[in-house]
């Protein structure tokens, strides 16, 4: 992973490489920023570029035999550390890196989701950092380096570590000479205080629309009209973008106004047209839909409270809106975006489309009329 194949954050690419080249590089680092940022490809080009044979002064040579082997993370002096799902006798997360290398490959954004959805179709197992798998990081890092400058552990959402991660504190405070420790969360408040005080926090800012659009546009064959769209939904979020793709996106714009009218209405025939459109598509366009969904709410919360000028839609989106928001008022939408959050709580979960769908109308809907 170079630096060149990493959307955006160009300001942040170059503080890194700047710390690298004057030698400043702390050894236990928390690269902390919301999902589909780019974390996880930063820290990995990160340890890329400071094990680089031939390094430039903007990238990785990306040619080089150490270069080579990061792309594919199968560097010898390269370990992972990641939420694993039980099965059988493979419970460490060397026992996954071959699932993990290619979930990587295919999608340096990978959203926490996705992965553990790898590792359990169903959806029905949580993941988890075991302290057997604390100590497997211990015992790697105590290794004589094979041939890099620096041994490097990416930690990915050490958020999963509770107590456990007690166990490597002393690990954090004092590691072996020319050792990397590099750890890649989502949510400072999930990290244990005691591995917060310990690391030097990386800040990653969430993408540009921009960013997410011309990623789009350029890797994944979107028209420009579509990833515009993409990148307003998604609010910088570029895994998430990721699934509205691969969940066949529909127009999400007109299929919301069809619900909301028809949960305003309380119409059973029209509620259950509506319904077999949405809950026939499959869970994840069901979730990216619902992803659209509190989009609009948040439009609407801007048009009532804060500054129209920040709503990012379209013209045919903002016309709905507008009408729409006359439905909404501060004691309606905080309970109907509570219960939509929920809702994917319970997708997320494996719970029955057509009734978690139904029960959502239903309670959307009397939330609305409660207003007339």
């Amino acid at each position: 992973m170079q630096f060149k194949d990493i959307y955006g954050q160009e300001q942040l690419k170059q503080k890194l490489i700047q710390t690298a080249n004057s030698g400043r590089i702390s050894h236990a680092q928390l690269f902390l920023g919301p999902e589909g940022s780019g974390t996880l490809p930063l820290a990995i080009a990160y340890s890329q570029y400071i094990n680089c044979l031939q390094p430039t002064e903007t990238d990785s040579c990306g040619q080089c035999s150490s270069c080579i082997k990061f792309a594919k993370l199968i560097h010898p002096d390269l370990h992972f550390t990641f939420p694993t799902i039980a099965v059988e006798k493979k419970k460490l997360s060397n026992d996954f890196i071959q699932e993990w290398r290619e979930a990587f490959v295919s999608n340096p954004y990978i959203s926490e989701l996705q992965w553990l959805l790898k590792l359990d179709g169903e959806g029905k197992k949580q993941g988890n950092i075991t302290a057997e798998e604390c100590r497997d990081i211990i015992r790697k890092l105590g290794l004589k380096s094979y041939e890099a400058k620096y041994k490097t552990v990416v930690i990915w959402l050490p958020e999963y570590l509770r107590l456990e991660g007690n166990i490597i504190l002393k690990l954090l405070e004092e590691p072996p000479p020319q050792t990397l420790i590099l750890l890649v969360a989502q949510d400072a408040d999930k990290v244990i205080a005691t591995i917060l005080s310990r690391t030097q926090i990386v800040r990653v800012h969430k993408l540009q629309d921009v960013d997410v659009a011309q990623a789009l546009i350029k890797d994944y064959q979107v028209s420009e009209s579509e990833a515009y769209t993409l990148a307003r939904i998604s609010e910088g979020n570029l895994s998430m973008a990721l699934t509205l793709i691969e969940a066949g996106r529909s127009d999400y714009h007109n299929l919301f106004a069809e619900w909301m009218r028809a949960c305003y209405g309380n119409k059973v025939e029209d509620l259950d047209k509506c319904l077999a459109k949405i809950t026939g598509t499959g869970r994840e366009f069901i979730k990216s839909f619902i992803g659209y969904s509190l989009h609009m709410l948040r439009s609407v919360f801007l048009f009532h409270y804060a500054d129209p000028s920040l709503i990012k839609l379209s013209a045919e989106e903002k016309d709905f809106m507008q009408k729409f928001a006359f439905t909404m008022n501060g004691d309606n939408l905080p309970d109907i975006t509570k219960a939509l959050n929920e809702a994917t709580f319970h997708i997320e979960r494996n719970a029955d489309l057509k009734i978690t769908f139904l029960n959502l109308s239903l309670y959307i809907g009397s939330r609305l009329n409660k207003q007339r």
